[in-house]
């Protein structure tokens, strides 16, 4: 009965239900499809390191005076049980020379059958050394190319793919076999990548170095992979709820047009109200009918833009991310719920007033109003 009372009365003030319906629609498409976008650009930024969640980083403890890492270090963490795979690194600073150009960049030193873990190649194989992206534009290379790194010839075997990485920047380095590095450079290793095959390790791992390695004194310092994506995942949080709460503006626009439709119609339906009075109807029906017109308009409004926000979070990342595959994800879905479930509360909270005036009419009074 009331819901029937409801949609007629909405029908009677058409244009002014659709407006404030529209009203909603936009504020609920604001909100989840900022939402929408925000988690594609999370996921895509995260696509870059879930690869590496499952490394660590060690490095010689430079607070305590280590520069290096010694072999005995390398070979504990080699028999730790907790580590999958264990890629000791060398690196030094060094003059590289092709034809009339020269330039200091990293050298990095890495066993011939880590190659395939850590770089995906542009062009070549994975033999001689391998150029990084950035200084094979620089200098011109190609595959096949002789350059020399503090006067040693040396072949280039292959070009690698441009990539972000947080251990090592491989983009502007040159990256030798082991032996090959060791015959030019008297140098220890820097660095040790230890994979471990599940994240639960991690814990275990850091013990374990604790233990065996910095007993007596810090050695080497210990850098989980994952603690990055954590930070990422807090950021990108903040940033959407950020801009979650400047597109629910338009809520908040959309509220004050339905706290003005409801409380027009609830002068242009004084007398009606008084009659509804008159005939036995309870304070408490009044205020329930105000509020539920305002609920339909509400819900219909939210669900139209919870539908159309996947058609704004779409548009969006075409046109900032240049990608879609991440818009119809599970979180996704998530961020529509919680623009319908504003757009409800804002039709609710802004029909309040206007309801619960509309029910506090003395019958007497209403019937004379003209």
């Amino acid at each position: 009965m009331l819901v029937e009372l409801a949609v007629r009365n909405l029908k009677r003030t058409k244009i002014r239900s659709i407006l404030a319906t529209v009203g909603i629609v936009i504020g609920v498409m604001a909100i989840s499809s900022i939402g929408i976008f925000g988690e594609s650009l999370k996921a895509t930024i995260l696509e870059n390191f879930k690869e590496v969640a499952n490394e660590v980083i060690i490095t010689p403890d430079y607070t305590h005076g280590y520069t290096s890492i010694e072999d005995e270090v390398v070979e504990k963490v080699m028999d730790c049980p907790y580590a999958k795979e264990v890629i000791p690194i060398k690196s030094e600073s060094a003059k590289v020379v092709y034809r009339d150009k020269k330039t200091y960049t990293t050298i990095y030193g890495i066993d011939l059958k880590n190659f395939k873990e850590l770089f995906e190649l542009e062009e070549g194989k994975y033999k001689g050394c391998l150029a990084g992206s950035m200084i094979a534009e620089f200098f011109e290379l190609r595959v096949g190319s002789k350059i020399s790194v503090e006067n040693n010839e040396l072949r280039v075997g292959g070009i690698l793919e441009r990539e972000a990485r947080y251990d090592i920047n491989p983009n502007f380095a040159i990256i030798l076999p082991m032996k090959e590095f060791d015959k030019i450079f008297e140098k220890e290793y820097t660095m040790i990548i230890v994979k471990v095959g599940n994240l639960d390790d991690i814990g275990k791992l850091k013990s374990y170095i604790d233990k065996t390695i910095n007993r007596r004194e810090s050695k080497v310092s210990v850098f989980e992979m994952r603690s990055i994506i954590e930070m990422i995942n807090r950021a990108f949080a903040q940033v959407t709820l950020f801009l979650m709460a400047i597109a629910g503006v338009s809520l908040l626009v959309a509220g004050v047009s339905i706290l003005n439709i409801m409380l027009m119609s609830t002068i242009e339906r004084t007398k009606e109200i008084g009659i509804m009075r008159a005939i036995g109807a309870h304070r408490r029906i009044i205020l329930k009918l105000f509020l539920l017109e305002a609920f339909i308009l509400g819900v219909v409004g939210s669900i139209i833009g919870g539908i159309l926000s996947f058609i704004g979070g779409y548009i969006i990342d075409l046109i900032i991310i240049g990608k879609t595959e991440y818009v119809f994800q599970l979180s996704s879905i998530f961020y529509v719920i919680v623009g319908i479930s504003f757009g409800i509360m804002t039709a609710l909270a802004s029909a309040l007033y206007p309801a619960w005036k509309a029910s506090r009419l003395e019958p007497i009074q209403a019937l004379r109003y003209e």
